[in-house]
């Protein structure tokens, strides 16, 4: 008996936020925006980035494989080794 009466007053409890939640959806999502822009206004700013140059074997892979593009051919994998 009180097993049963613990789900039934557990099901009501999610009942009653999720009902709650429905209910108050534009308000949560409008502060949440106004909260996630402030963070992004306080945040640091990207300034640039570092690329790392590609390896002799990346530009040599890179080559072989727009070769046979250009054949029309499949690379193999004992091709790039």
């Amino acid at each position: 008996m009180i097993f049963a009466t613990g789900i039934i007053i557990g099901l009501l409890i999610a009942i009653l936020i999720v009902a709650t939640l429905t209910f108050f959806r534009r308000v949560i999502e409008h502060k949440v925006t106004v909260i996630e822009k402030q963070i992004d206004v306080m945040g640091p700013k990207p300034k640039g980035f570092i690329v790392e140059p590609e390896t002799d074997a990346d530009e040599a892979r890179s080559e072989i494989i727009a070769e046979n593009k250009r054949k029309g051919r499949d690379t193999t994998i004992s091709e790039l080794q």
